[in-house]
């Protein structure tokens, strides 16, 4: 399922730090009008494109990526250096 929100932390060391919570809903409704827009444009593309080029790879770009978003839920990044912490956490 598409996570609809995102929490972001970053932590000093010795500081408490600061986190908050995104409403990551929001990218995705302007993605999927972006999407939605260009698809006429890469449909053509991929049709002008089929016998010598990458003309069934482009029309792999949707699915793809709706897959990849589909698993986005439960993806937590966590990186950390001498200084700072840093949480990216999609719940």
């Amino acid at each position: 399922m598409l996570p609809m929100i995102m929490h972001f932390k970053i932590r000093q060391a010795g500081r408490r730090g600061i986190g908050f919570y995104f409403p990551i809903i929001l990218v995705w409704i302007l993605a999927g009008a972006l999407l939605i827009a260009l698809f006429p444009f890469i449909l053509l593309a991929s049709l002008v494109t089929c016998l010598r080029g990458p003309g069934f790879t482009l029309l792999l770009v949707y699915p793809i990526f709706f897959s990849i978003l589909w698993h986005l839920g439960g993806l937590r990044i966590e990186t950390k250096n001498a200084e700072n912490e840093v949480l990216i956490d999609f719940p």
